[in-house]
């Protein structure tokens, strides 16, 4: 074969193999015309939502918009909508429950949920027939519409039945709560509420009156009050100080005006007559003169000591006399200020009176 032969047989060979290249090679998919229209990012949406929503191909979409699947999309961002998208048709409008006949008031301390529990119906129900949001607000005595499915509250026994009251009352005094003066008369704090139609977040003033309940027993006490403010001299004031204290609740290291220790009940007492006491159990029984109770009487006014702690001698209690046997103390965390029998005289540590 000549060289001039050789040459044309080659350029024909690459001719051929050319073609059949162009023929083996796919051709590239011309993008999707447009329509026209636009949709508009919003929070949450994604390229194969956006494709699903506007009824085409997730390569449609992305070849209209120049697009892959690993471009970033945020909102406000304008896709065009390739030719041919049929959105799908919208989701039906969805019922709305109807209000039923009844209603319901709302009391201290309800919420939504709390009240479409209570009639037996779902939080979603109750709150689009009122028009409100798991997040709305409601307060005492405002009324809802309830859903037509719902049921009557059952019926509160204790509410149908209120605990009778009794002769007794109480005249409540600075630093008095409902539970302390429940714990005081020994009743049932929802006894106490019922019969003065209260709650247990109702406000009692200094000297308002209270019924007490069936069942209420009187502290025991060993004189009027009025009997231990007239008692003559500087321990009648004392006592009397500690008398009016009464039901105050205990709380460590204070010492009133609304709550006490131990040793601030006693320190603030004889603060009344000027004596002023250190704010410490023990250190009060280094003080006075000890009283031998084994052949004297205890006075009103004593400072009664007591080891509480199991070692006999580590003194970590006091309380003020009011008779031989009767003390008034503070005697413990979740306990209140009380009138009590003084404790045998073999589980006392020592007696000390500071006014002869």
């Amino acid at each position: 074969m000549s060289r001039v032969q050789r040459v044309l047989f080659t350029a024909a060979v690459s001719a051929i193999s050319l073609s059949t290249l162009a023929l083996a090679a796919p051709a590239i998919a011309a993008p999707a015309p447009a329509t026209g229209g636009v949709y508009v990012v919003v929070n949450g949406d994604f390229l194969a939502g956006i494709a699903a929503k506007v009824g085409v191909s997730l390569p449609q979409l992305l070849a209209t918009n120049n697009l892959t699947t690993k471009s970033v999309i945020v909102p406000g961002d304008k896709l065009i909508v390739p030719a041919g998208a049929t959105p799908p048709p919208p989701a039906p409008a969805a019922v709305l429950p109807a209000a039923g006949p009844l209603v319901h008031t709302v009391k201290s301390g309800e919420f939504l949920a709390s009240i479409a529990n209570l009639h037996k119906v779902t939080l979603a129900d109750l709150l689009a027939v009122n028009s409100l949001t798991a997040k709305s607000l409601i307060l005492p005595n405002q009324q809802l519409a309830l859903p037509a499915n719902a049921v009557p509250a059952p019926t509160d026994p204790a509410a149908a039945a209120p605990a009778p009251a009794s002769a007794l009352t109480h005249t409540v005094k600075s630093g008095d709560f409902l539970a302390g003066i429940a714990k005081l008369y020994k009743v049932a704090l929802p006894d106490l509420l019922a019969v003065n139609k209260l709650t247990a977040r109702s406000l009692i003033l200094p000297g308002a009156k209270l019924t007490l309940p069936a069942g209420a027993v009187l502290p025991v006490t060993v004189s009027t009050a009025a009997d231990v403010i007239a008692a003559p001299g500087p321990i009648g004031t004392v006592v009397a100080f500690a008398y009016t204290q009464l039901g105050k609740p205990y709380r460590f290291f204070t010492a009133g005006p609304a709550t006490f220790d131990c040793s601030g009940l006693t320190m603030a007492a004889y603060a009344q007559i000027g004596i002023q006491l250190v704010h410490h159990s023990a250190t009060q029984a280094t003080m006075g003169t000890a009283v031998d109770i084994w052949n004297e009487p205890i006075k009103a006014g004593d400072l009664i000591f007591m080891a509480t702690h199991g070692n006999p001698n580590e003194i970590t209690h006091v309380g003020i006399a009011v008779d031989a046997t009767h003390w008034i103390h503070a005697p413990k965390p979740g306990d209140v200020v009380r009138l009590a029998p003084i404790p045998p005289k073999g589980i006392l540590t020592s007696v000390k009176r500071l006014v002869p």
